[in-house]
């Protein structure tokens, strides 16, 4: 059994491992597949999303080198190159994702529901390292609605925004910080010229959904871009999957 201080715990996240304490052959297993969806040469059509993974493809060597370091006077890891099994034990974060498949609001979609056209359009977008589990549109309302040319997606690494200006932003589970959904007319938080303009358009959404990293740096917030039953769900989703990732 490996280490289960602190760091190796932080370590094992950043691998992809997000519950339990797994066995040598599973962080070997873990450390391959990381590498194979976080290599920088699959993004280099994407530059947004190039720095975020060639940042991530760094903590997973650092990653593996120090648990191989820490465990290796007491059962040691297996030479890197070597030929292991897929483990049993370990359960990987897709299969724990059951909230994903409960998600049934107009304005979004789990992934066994995604159209050809979307799956034609995140193949063309974001390539095939891409493992989605449910996106939500943000193209807003008139006729570019429904058409996801805006979108959240959520992976089952992180979340990735495709905003109006065509910019990909990608924020990992682990690095995902506090969610809030607020009721702006409640809590004031509209300026009596957007009360105006609201009322003009006849689009009156009430909640605003904010997403922070784990550093207190706003992320993403989504407004008007959505219907509140969309923001709702995309909030409940995100918790769930911030806290699977933390546990």
């Amino acid at each position: 059994m490996s280490c289960d201080c602190a760091q190796c715990r932080q370590h094992y996240r950043t691998l992809g491992i997000a519950f339990g304490i797994p066995e040598e052959s599973a962080i070997e297993e873990a450390y391959r597949e990381s590498i194979k969806q976080w290599h920088p040469d699959l993004y280099e059509n994407y530059a947004s999303l190039r720095a975020d993974a060639e940042e991530h493809f760094k903590q997973i060597q650092v990653a593996y080198r120090e648990l191989k370091e820490h465990n290796t006077t007491s059962a040691g890891l297996p030479a890197e190159g070597a030929v292991v099994q897929s483990p049993a034990a370990v359960t990987q974060p897709k299969e724990e994702t059951p909230a994903a498949s409960s998600v049934d609001v107009p304005g979004m979609l789990t992934a066994q529901h995604f159209t050809l056209q979307i799956e034609e359009m995140l193949a063309s977008q974001l390539g095939k390292s891409i493992e989605a589990l449910a996106i939500a549109d943000l193209s807003g309302s008139g006729p570019r609605a429904g058409s996801y040319s805006q979108y959240l997606l959520l992976t089952t690494r992180g979340i990735m925004v495709r905003d109006i200006g065509k910019k990909i932003s990608l924020l990992l589970y682990t690095e995902l910080g506090e969610i809030k959904l607020i009721d702006r007319h409640r809590d004031g938080k509209l300026s009596p010229w957007q009360k105006l303009m609201e009322g003009i358009s006849g689009s009156q959404p009430n909640c605003e959904l904010q997403i922070y990293r784990s550093n207190g740096v706003p992320f993403y917030s989504i407004s008007s871009q959505a219907d509140d039953s969309v923001k709702a769900a995309v909030c409940s989703l995100l918790v769930s999957q911030r806290d699977q990732t933390r546990r």
